[in-house]
């Protein structure tokens, strides 16, 4: 199973933006509605299934933008993006997971067979896999130590070199490879076979680091095919001189990707993540601009191997640029924009950002509205509770209010929620002490969390054409 893990925890709120679920709920009953109306859906008659899309692409250039590039969402006529304070702390975290190949975003644009102008524009994104492991040895593909060989479970590193079978069983590039005993300690030997038993014209002697399968020579890698063809000790991954990843899926060569299982709702193939309302309308320059949202969107997203982040975004809308990439379509200049609500927030948990006051005990929340976070990204304090205020009142209540009730205790974490009506609510508690329950899961009477303010994220983003099948 592919999933996200961040290098920071901001990073990780930064790539989750875009995974986005349609999910409506419904303000609760003392809310006075909201500033982001939920779009209704447009019709088309193609069905929105995955791989039935007009487009495929993928995700390929992810950025925090700056204030500047922020959606007015609160309609005052400024841009609104608490969060780009932030970006050159989240930039290095993003682009080392795009070079791992952590972030695999694939989108489908569907009832958009060619360009032009179209009034209904439907888009599904989903988490998607590019680093394999189809033999099930616990090792993928595309890495810089990864599998050499995805089709044989018996070859992955850490295992032993066999002599004369041709094949480089442990993956270090080498095939039949000896180590023997010198006055300097065990030296490695190259196999000095000159057998060519798959025909390809190249011996082990020569380099051939596994002599049963043709495809596999020493020279070009061929991307996706699960082989080292380039003998480098890896499949599917190659770097030239000056470190250029010659596998990758966001260059404009589209190359193939797996959905996640985690992209469909449980027990079916409907996409969790789609936008039902979007249009493709010529600009004022003639190009052709995409509109999708805004809605209320939510998703589930796996953070690391032990932490799941329910992540909601009210008022969600993207933009962008649709062009012809090579032979498809790709989204250049693409803006994606919304609020990060409170609840959203104090999901993110355990990852430490020492810069920012970020224990691994503690959220992100906290370290936005009790410690510094709030005040680098310029939050403003209630002068009458001393809490931090979010910037965007998305139930139109009030803006709501969050800090720690004992400022003297360190680390200071947030267990104080106050709602935009002045409603206060506290943690719960256990005898011992212990959190029971954070303040920001309180619901209203229709079930829905109470507490929907929160902090504007707008993030820059490209597409480029991709490959997509089934898991």
């Amino acid at each position: 199973m592919r999933r996200i893990v961040a290098s920071s925890t901001v990073a990780t709120v930064a790539t989750a933006a875009l995974l986005l679920a349609a999910g409506c709920s419904s303000p609760g009953v003392d809310k006075p509605g909201t500033i982001f109306p939920t779009k209704p859906e447009c019709e088309i008659d193609s069905p929105v299934v995955p791989l039935g899309g007009d487009q495929q692409m993928v995700i390929s250039f992810l950025e925090i933008g700056k204030a500047e590039d922020g959606f007015d969402l609160d309609g005052d006529g400024d841009p609104d993006n608490k969060l780009s304070a932030v970006g050159a702390l989240a930039r290095g975290a993003i682009e080392d997971s795009f070079q791992d190949f952590s972030i695999v975003i694939p989108v489908e644009v569907f009832s958009f067979p060619q360009r032009g102008a179209d009034p209904c524009v439907k888009l599904a994104f989903y988490l998607g896999n590019y680093r394999f492991d189809l033999d099930g040895d616990g090792h993928e593909t595309a890495g810089e130590r990864g599998d050499c060989d995805d089709t044989d479970a018996a070859v992955h590193p850490g295992v032993a070199e066999l002599a004369d079978n041709g094949k480089d069983d442990n993956c270090d590039g080498n095939a039949d490879e000896t180590w023997a005993a010198t006055d300097g300690g065990m030296t490695l030997v190259p196999s000095t076979s000159t057998a060519d038993a798959d025909m390809d014209g190249i011996t082990v002697a020569d380099g051939d680091c596994d002599d049963s399968n043709a495809a596999v020579t020493g020279g070009a890698e061929v991307c996706g095919d699960g082989l080292d063809n380039d003998c480098d000790g890896a499949s599917d991954f190659s770097r030239d001189g000056a470190g250029v990843l010659a596998c990758t899926p966001y260059d404009e060569t589209p190359d193939t990707l797996a959905f996640d299982p985690l992209s469909f709702e449980p027990g079916t193939m409907k996409p969790v993540i789609i936008f039902n309302s979007g249009e493709a309308v010529t600009g004022e320059a003639g190009d052709l601009r995409l509109h999708a949202g805004p809605s209320l969107f939510s998703v589930t997203v796996p953070a690391t191997n032990d932490i799941s982040l329910e992540l909601r975004i009210t008022g969600a809308t993207i933009e962008g640029t649709l062009v012809a990439v090579g032979d498809g379509l790709g989204i250049k200049d693409g803006r994606l924009g919304g609020v990060l609500d409170a609840h959203t927030i104090d999901t993110v948990r355990g990852i430490a950002i020492d810069e920012v006051g970020l224990t691994a005990e503690d959220s992100l929340l906290d370290a936005v509205f009790a410690n510094i976070l709030g005040t680098i990204i310029g939050l403003q304090t209630d002068p009458m509770s001393g809490c931090k205020m979010p910037d965007i009142d998305v139930d139109l209540d009030g803006l709501e209010q969050f800090c720690d009730s004992n400022i003297e205790e360190d680390p200071l974490t947030v267990d104080k929620c106050i709602d935009g009506d002045g409603t206060i609510v506290l943690d719960e508690v256990d005898a011992a002490g212990v959190v029971t329950k954070h303040c920001t899961e309180a619901v209203d009477e229709d079930g829905a969390f109470r507490f929907v303010d929160g902090v504007s994220i707008e993030m820059n983003f490209d597409t480029t054409p991709a490959m997509l099948r089934q898991p």
